[in-house]
């Protein structure tokens, strides 16, 4: 699950031309924690997922039920 997450985040980054450094940025977050956040996403909490989806047009429901 946690590769699944980590490739659905990249591809929305991608597709929403943003960069691990913006998006720190906009989580309110220094780049070293955003890093290990995107590093291991399944211990993320739920708000930082959703405030992750808000950002990058994700539905959080469909985020939370990807399996390998």
């Amino acid at each position: 699950m946690n590769e699944e997450l980590k490739r659905a985040i990249g591809y929305a980054m991608y597709d929403n031309e943003m960069t691990k450094m913006e998006l720190s940025e906009i989580m309110e977050l220094s780049y070293p924690t955003m890093l290990s956040k995107l590093s291991n996403p399944k211990n993320m909490k739920i708000s930082e997922m959703s405030k992750i989806c808000q950002i990058l047009n994700l539905d959080l429901k469909e985020l939370l039920t990807i399996k390998n």
